[in-house]
């Protein structure tokens, strides 16, 4: 089957997994489902979808939030003021901050969710002031909504609510992920392996995300790194992020045992890999660097080497170790090409986020692709003014494929974009390489979570073994 041919099968079955039938889609859908690719995209037809998508999700919250009505009232714009491209940056942002300032749990906290949620759902009762996150994360799963959530290294959880709307979507963009790959993964003779969560085991963005794998790949054979279950409870006893004598007893109680139960992970994974090195089968695998490492770190200390040339790595997640040291790129990649002989050019990363739908990924060049007929991205200066292309600044960014909360975000994150790509033969929007967190601005995501909870914790493991 020719690559044109695979990913066209992909296409069509994710869109009878995720698409609504056509005759409802909306401007956003049509910004999403009605394109064969949607990276490397850049011409007028797309900047005409992506124009309707916004003008179309402006208008949806602007009458169906409160906050975010009352917000553009306050600085005076409404969506009639939208008449090109070159008013988007009239359309007001919120800081991504607002999915951090919540209550701590119970009715506070469901009636803080009711608020960032835009639409009608029906009520949760039963709801104490004593509920906790994990327990409102299922009720809410009863209803259509899938309420995810990231953490930075403090432990304060950042929570966003997906309607079955804009979820089906993410599904669908992280199923066109596989755009970027430079080979079949949809067929029989695929081997698929994800470090992070079991995605049925948790509502961590990083690791519900990987729900897509079960629903589409259902041919390849998967394996995921952490099959314990990933609650809210046990991400902040792991953490450490209780202050109190019994919270720090209870971290330090259950860090051992998940560093071991990690490490045995790590041990089935190499099984799984050592059982395939002689069969032509074709090797995903990814992660947060972090866990990657780790991984490497076990099969250089069993003396192993694989033969991979046609695998691949994704990313994602952040790169930094729990110590704040960055994992530098390039001597990542040459180490993946010296145990698994991936070339360099195979090494990919993804750059999302938790309040974001869209998701950018590397090119053979390693420039981030934006999936520019559904995001808008912006770089703002320090007076929060857009100021183009090629200088760094904060990253903003106007998604319209979010239904149930605004995708209007101003970030934390320090990023150059580029109009074209250099590093490959597809149109741009890119971000450069080195995306950084701004001065004073802390370590958030997915990946700064799970590497707080495990790193020490694994160090030490490795150092006994």
């Amino acid at each position: 089957m020719t690559e044109t041919g695979y990913l066209e099968r992909l296409r069509i079955r994710a869109i009878e997994k995720y698409a609504p039938l056509k005759y409802n889609w909306t401007p956003p859908d049509e910004a999403l489902f009605s394109l064969k690719n949607i990276y490397g995209q850049s011409s007028e037809k797309i900047k005409d979808l992506r124009f309707k998508a916004i003008k179309y999700a402006f208008n949806h919250h602007y009458k169906n939030s409160y906050f975010y009505n009352k917000f553009c009232k306050t600085l005076e714009v409404k969506p009639d003021n939208i008449k090109s491209e070159a008013d988007y940056k009239l359309i007001p942002l919120i800081s991504d901050l607002i999915f951090k300032n919540h209550p701590e749990q119970g009715k506070d906290f469901v009636d803080w969710v009711g608020k960032i949620y835009v639409g009608k759902f029906k009520k949760i009762n039963h709801i104490k002031n004593t509920t906790t996150f994990d327990d409102i994360i299922k009720e809410y799963q009863k209803l259509g909504i899938t309420l995810v959530f990231s953490s930075g290294t403090s432990g304060t959880f950042s929570f966003v609510p997906r309607d079955k709307i804009t979820w089906n979507r993410q599904m669908y963009v992280c199923s066109r992920v596989f755009e970027m790959s430079p080979y079949d993964y949809f067929s029989k003779r695929s081997i698929i392996i994800w470090l992070g969560p079991n995605p049925a085991k948790t509502h961590l963005y990083i690791g519900r995300l990987t729900l897509m794998l079960r629903d589409i790949f259902e041919n390849s054979d998967i394996h995921f790194g952490i099959n314990r279950e990933l609650s809210t409870k046990i991400i902040k006893t792991l953490m450490s992020a209780n202050s109190d004598f019994f919270g720090r007893m209870k971290g330090a109680f259950f860090k051992p045992f998940i560093a071991r139960e990690q490490s045995k992970a790590m041990e089935n994974i190499i099984n799984i890999l050592e059982k395939n090195k002689n069969k032509e089968k074709r090797i995903g695998f990814g992660g947060a660097p972090f866990l990657i490492e780790y991984l490497m770190s076990k099969i250089e200390k069993r003396g192993l080497k694989y033969n991979f040339e046609e695998g691949m790595t994704v990313t994602a997640g952040g790169w930094k170790t729990h110590s704040g040291a960055e994992i530098p790129a390039v001597k990542f990649r040459n180490k993946i090409n010296k145990i698994f002989e991936i070339p360099a050019q195979n090494c990919r990363d993804i750059y999302g986020m938790v309040e974001c739908n869209a998701l950018s990924v590397t090119c053979e060049g390693h420039y981030k692709h934006i999936p520019s007929s559904i995001i808008y991205p912006m770089v703002l200066n320090e007076e929060s003014e857009p100021i183009g292309f090629g200088e760094y600044g904060r990253f903003a960014f106007i998604d319209p494929l979010a239904n149930s909360y605004p995708g209007f975000i101003m970030t934390g994150d320090r990023v150059k974009i580029l109009k074209n790509c250099p590093g490959c033969n597809k149109p741009g929007p890119v971000i450069c390489e080195d995306v950084t967190r701004l001065s004073g601005v802390q370590d958030r995501g997915c990946g700064a979570t799970l590497s707080k909870m495990f790193t020490e914790e694994l160090e030490k493991t490795v150092s006994k073994q």
